[in-house]
């Protein structure tokens, strides 16, 4: 009698399962469907492709380039000046924002009912890890922000095993150069990275992304990376560096890196580890 009871109760609670089961699916499924992003940063917008979570952005910032079918989705603008009006024609369920957009725009969105998300990356290589998983959090792809962020994590191992094999090169990351002179200084996420690529930043005692003329000749590094300016071609870029006072006085080799790649901290950042410490390399 006792065992027929088990027997009973066995059974019972397998077709309870199998009858709740779909039902839980079909809630995180419908969740999922009736989500509606709009995305303010590009880094935001590669993460959720990454995550598989493309077919619920609805719209996107004018940066948002990546990858090729982000730029199918209508842009509602600038990072720093998005169009409110053109984010509540979407009809977004949620906003993801950076840093850079401003309060004001987001209180707005709120007033019109719509969740905003503001998700900012720390200036380390670690806060990229931390970015993705808040992510996945926000679309309900937990899972896939882990396994993200774990195998990002081997990649980076990989590189910093190479790197640890071969001799530091002295490496100046300019973002910028001219009137004003934007650098990957230490206080940024690029110097963690040029430190794990085998390089030694020269810009290490500069901060909030600005270094001196005066400073970059005096340390005259060994590998100069220049990120191509707006509308010029990598070629037309280190040009325009190497014949211009001071810089013309530096030895060292230039070579261009893709910015896009390299300063978004998102899914490509162990790629983009890969990327520079090939550069490097080539500096020796």
């Amino acid at each position: 009698m006792k065992r027929q009871l088990q027997k009973t109760l066995f059974f019972s609670l397998m077709i309870l399962a199998i009858i709740i089961s779909p039902i839980v699916g079909r809630g995180i499924s419908e969740k999922q469907e009736t989500m509606r992003i709009v995305s303010l940063s590009p880094n935001v917008t590669e993460t959720i492709y990454a995550l598989g979570g493309g077919d619920l952005l609805v719209g996107r910032s004018d940066y948002c380039n990546f990858p090729l079918e982000a730029e199918a989705l209508p842009s509602v603008g600038t990072l720093y000046s998005p169009s409110l009006e053109m984010i509540l024609s979407l009809e977004p369920t949620v906003v993801i924002s950076s840093a850079f957009v401003p309060d004001e725009l987001l209180a707005a969105i709120e007033k019109a009912n719509i969740e905003v998300i503001s998700i900012t990356a720390q200036e380390t290589f670690e806060g990229t890890y931390d970015l993705i998983e808040q992510i996945g959090g926000a679309i309900h792809k937990e899972g896939e922000a882990a396994s993200l962020v774990a195998s990002m994590k081997k990649d980076v191992a990989t590189i910093e095993k190479q790197a640890e094999l071969l001799s530091k090169v002295r490496v100046y990351m300019a973002l910028d150069f001219g009137s004003f002179d934007s650098a990957a200084t230490k206080d940024t996420f690029l110097h963690e990275m040029i430190e794990k690529a085998g390089g030694i930043n020269v810009a290490s005692d500069g901060l909030y992304w600005t270094y001196s003329k005066e400073l970059l000749v005096e340390k005259d590094p060994e590998l100069i990376l220049l990120s191509p300016r707006w509308g010029e071609t990598e070629e037309e870029t280190i040009y325009e560096f190497s014949t211009t006072k001071p810089y013309s006085d530096l030895r060292g080799k230039v070579l261009s890196f893709d910015a896009d790649v390299i300063t978004r901290q998102g899914p490509r950042s162990a790629l983009a580890l890969g990327m520079l410490f090939s550069l490097i390399d080539q500096g020796r």
